[in-house]
């Protein structure tokens, strides 16, 4: 009798033991469950706030562009009409402005403005709504006036599409896809920074143990890359911030300084009014008010000819010291406003 015992004692061990081993298993496919969980909750946050940012960063440089080609076809060309009247301008003695020095009708400057206007003024006579928004984040990425200046109208769009579609992180941030010939994700955030498209997380097995023990290390595996995915993320949102806020700062500047040029132009226009066209004849009072004029559409051309992206997707230094210098001549443009009126 006591041989059936022993071995219904061990039966029910066994059952015990088998039964644990299920109830351990159970427990870790749910750590392993639980761990994918969070790992996809990172990625898609991560995902979601690099989508955030790539937008808006792609929005500001497409109204950054709007606003170049809106000034080049108003503003400048404005300007550009009424300094051509002028005869025998010599801005040579020119207090304070030695950069205005050379500027006249044959000079370079002048005619890549008038060229550019010209050019933009065409294009843009259907509306800036009728130019697409990779040629307007071209032109908000790179300087505008001389790559305008050099070519025909079409020609020129042509090109400014093309550098959005052969800089990968233009095309990236215009959403442009493999199949369209841009280089989708992937291709933009490797020129922001090395950057890996978001993991595929592995997810998959079962109750078994050692299935469950192998879902639990492949869990622990896809939470490590969410997290460095998340890392990688916050890097690239801090560049592309970074891009929004400079190109929203080049708007501005661009704004204000174009608000100067036009109420400028109007004095430049009543001086010719006034005294006639020959730079000879003016007073000193006027040759001030034609050279403040030159400065500042030379300024504006300055700032649309400054770049905010290099070639490798990064932010361009010089956009930022075009910027912080150019303010302090905005403050000195209100500052004379003010003493004048």
């Amino acid at each position: 009798m006591a041989v059936p015992f022993i071995l219904g004692g061990a039966a029910a061990v066994l059952a015990v033991g088998g039964g644990k081993k299920i109830l351990d298993a159970k427990e870790t496919m749910g750590n392993a469950n639980d761990l994918n969980e969070k790992a996809q909750n990172i990625v898609d946050v991560t995902n979601g706030g690099i989508k955030y940012s790539r937008e808006s960063a792609n929005s500001k440089l497409i109204s950054l562009g709007r606003k170049k080609i809106s000034i080049m076809t108003n503003g400048i060309r404005d300007f550009v009409d009424i300094f051509s009247q002028i005869k025998n301008v010599n801005l040579r003695d020119s207090v304070g402005l030695d950069e205005i020095r050379d500027f006249n009708v044959n000079g370079k400057d002048f005619i890549e403005m008038k060229n550019a206007s010209v050019s933009l003024g065409e294009l843009a006579s259907g509306g800036l709504g009728s130019i697409g928004a990779g040629a307007l984040a071209a032109a908000g990425a790179y300087g505008a006036v001389g790559t305008l200046a050099a070519a025909s109208t079409g020609t020129a769009i042509a090109g400014l599409s093309g550098a959005a579609a052969t800089n990968a992180t233009l095309a990236w941030l215009g959403g442009g896809s493999l199949a369209a010939g841009g280089f989708g994700m992937a291709g933009g955030m490797a020129v922001l920074g090395g950057l890996v498209a978001g993991p595929l997380l592995f997810v998959g097995g079962s109750f078994y143990s050692a299935k469950a023990e192998k879902a639990l290390n492949e869990a622990k595996t896809n939470h490590s890359k969410a997290k460095q995915f998340q890392q990688e993320g916050k890097n690239i949102c801090t560049l592309l911030d970074a891009i929004s806020k400079r190109s929203q700062q080049i708007t501005s500047l661009l704004s204000d300084l174009n608000g100067f040029l036009v109420k400028s132009n109007g004095e430049m226009k009543r001086v010719i009014q006034d005294s006639g066209t020959n730079w000879q004849e003016y007073t000193d009072y006027e040759k001030i008010t034609i050279a403040n004029t030159v400065q500042i559409a030379k300024t504006i051309k300055l700032v649309i000819d400054t770049p905010i992206l290099r070639e490798d997707g990064t932010l361009d230094s010089e956009s930022e010291y075009v910027l912080n210098s150019n303010k302090e001549f905005v403050r000195r443009l209100a500052e004379g406003k003010s003493k004048r009126g």
